[in-house]
């Protein structure tokens, strides 16, 4: 088949999980219209992450603008076998108190509300990932990469859709800072970017060593899927490799974050 007949098999595959396959870049990344979407996002999902085998660095960023209160979260780390990042834009339909923000389900932003967002991933220095786009919800994936959440930085840049709404967004982003490592920070009138590098936020004993755990997992998976499928180079080759003779590997594979609709 020709890549443009393989790519179209492959999206076409990913489409019910959420997802689209970025030929250029070979990785996967979330769509606009992702069913995730309906499922806004509550911090219940960032506990559960470990046990379906996702580890990674997140700050989260509330502020109040328009009437509601918004939140940007921001992701980085290992995704089953995927190496990873996201950033997500969610609001509530009022304004809420921060004693509430932990126990509060945000919704989606809706598509009015997008915003531009840039996100790079480095792996030790070194740039993996890049993507740019007007979303609620942008993701990159790399499947059969392993990599530990301080092992990466992200480069973020948003650009919002007015004055106020950039202002309010600085002024919590450096409250937030006091919990993650960010530098860089910088200011272009509407644009915000800065370089998210590591969480503070301390682990006890007993989940660091789970995460250990889920960790030694994901370097495994993430060498039997390398090894299995060792005749391609390609994502693209590789997943449909598995989808036509190891059907159940490559649903495993696919289904990036699909916790949420399990826990509800």
């Amino acid at each position: 088949m020709s890549i443009a007949e393989k790519c179209h098999i492959l999206n076409e595959l990913a489409k019910p999980f959420g997802y689209r396959y970025d030929v250029i870049q070979d990785i996967f990344t979330s769509r606009t219209d992702a069913w995730q979407k309906d499922y806004g996002y509550s911090v219940l999902y960032d506990k559960a992450a470990p046990f379906f085998n996702m580890v990674f660095d997140c700050f989260r960023v509330y502020f109040n603008y328009d009437g509601r209160t918004w939140l940007i979260e921001f992701w980085k780390g290992q995704y089953g076998i995927n190496t990873g990042s996201e950033v997500g834009i969610y609001y509530t339909d009022k304004i809420i108190s921060p004693d509430s923000y932990k126990t509060t389900w945000f919704k989606a932003a809706d598509k009015n509300d997008y915003i531009d967002i840039s996100s790079c991933l480095y792996y030790r220095g070194h740039l993996i990932t890049h993507l740019r786009k007007l979303h609620w919800w942008l993701t990159t994936f790399l499947p059969g990469k392993f990599s530990k959440p301080s092992e990466l930085s992200m480069k973020v840049v948003l650009r919002f859709k007015d004055f106020e709404m950039c202002a309010s967004f600085i002024n919590a982003l450096n409250k937030a800072c006091c919990k993650v490592s960010v530098s860089d920070l910088c200011i272009n009138f509407m644009d915000i970017s800065f370089i998210f590098e590591r969480s503070n936020t301390k682990i006890n004993p007993l989940k660091r060593i789970f995460i250990w755990y889920v960790q030694c997992k994901n370097r495994i998976f993430c060498t039997l899927y390398r090894f299995v499928t060792r005749p391609f180079c390609s994502t693209l080759d590789r997943l449909l490799y598995l989808y036509y003779y190891l059907p159940f590997a490559f649903n495993k594979t696919t289904a990036i974050k699909h916790y949420r609709k399990r826990r509800n």
